[in-house]
């Protein structure tokens, strides 16, 4: 309802319309949807009948001549023609039981992980334990290249710089040197 007694009463029934306001018709047009859509139906039976004829002229090629092909040939061509070479071809080899066998794999494994054995006995090559073979290499130490001591440098870290280890600074020292194995700096927090 209108406040003002002078303006017309407007109805639900009656149409609002701005003249200013209407749809943009430049962008897109009903008549080439139309057409797109009208030579797309035109193309895809044009392509069918293309296929269909190439199809056909193959098969005319040599009539006498059966193919072995299992499409397009009956029973009689297929064994005159040695067979469906569907049913020649040999299956697949597949993996019946992938679980099983990959535990097989992982007990063979362990084994030979945790066990002596002879690698190459004509060359006297054995393998060990895996935990022996660490206790022997942390009791004889790695090779070290001449030169590089593998460490990183001496020294706390500077004033405020609490580092990757939240405010622990973990120094370590050469074999054979007097500084301590570890220090601790803890910044400013």
């Amino acid at each position: 309802m209108s406040m003002n007694a002078n303006e017309p009463e407007t109805t639900a029934q009656e149409e609002i319309r701005n003249p200013e306001v209407t749809y943009d018709t430049t962008d897109l047009s009903v008549r080439a949807v139309v057409w797109f859509l009208i030579c797309l139906a035109v193309g895809g039976a044009l392509i069918t009948f293309v296929v269909w004829g190439v199809y056909r002229h193959i098969a005319n090629i040599a009539p006498g001549r059966p193919g072995t092909v299992p499409i397009g040939n009956n029973v009689a061509d297929l064994a005159a023609a040695g067979g469906d070479p569907a049913l020649r071809f040999p299956p697949p080899r597949l993996q019946p039981d992938p679980v099983a066998d990959f535990n097989k794999f992982r007990v063979l494994e362990e084994e030979r992980l945790n066990s002596y054995g002879w690698m190459d006995q004509a060359q006297g090559r054995i393998h060990i334990p895996i935990e022996r073979a660490i206790e022997l290499t942390a009791a004889a130490g790695l090779p070290v290249r001449p030169g590089a001591s593998g460490f990183p440098p001496h020294g706390p870290a500077p004033p405020g710089d609490r580092g990757a280890a939240g405010g622990i600074n973990l120094s370590f020292a050469e074999p054979g040197s007097s500084a301590p194995a570890a220090e601790t700096n803890r910044g400013s927090q």
